[in-house]
């Protein structure tokens, strides 16, 4: 009998013991993948700021020039400003949604300030932000 209640205490400090340690690295890896998804989505919006920039400057360049001279002296004109916004596109194939893409390569083609605010809301979603609640 006493061999039973030693053998279950044993059982039980090592099981209390095994289960912390189970626990502690469940929530390391749980910490861990948190981190790295916040600096993936701090990333996603430092790229989309850019992607909205370059937007506007292609949408309304000869308000723009003067900033884009001092910013970015190598885009010269509108269309090397929407050349830009094509290597974005391609980049964007590795994290943005497939309506991000969509959106974006429509307004390549018609810089127009309809598509700007269709891409805007549709990175707006890809960031989590949800709908806009304003008219625009």
């Amino acid at each position: 009998m006493d061999t039973n209640w030693i053998t279950l205490i044993t059982g039980l400090i090592a099981g209390l013991g095994i289960g912390s340690v189970v626990t502690a690295w469940i929530q390391h890896s749980l910490k861990l993948k948190e981190t790295a998804y916040e600096s993936q989505r701090k990333d996603l919006e430092a790229r989309y700021r850019v992607v909205i920039l370059l937007m506007y400057a292609a949408f309304d360049f000869e308000s723009n020039k003067t900033t884009l001279r001092i910013n970015r002296p190598d885009l010269q004109n509108k269309q090397s400003v929407l050349d830009e916004l094509k290597a974005e596109w391609y980049n964007m194939m590795l994290f943005a949604s497939a309506e991000t893409l969509e959106s974006l390569q429509s307004f390549i083609k018609n810089p127009d300030k309809s598509n700007l605010q269709k891409t805007a809301s549709a990175m707006r979603k890809d960031l989590g932000r949800g709908k806009l609640l304003i008219e625009i």
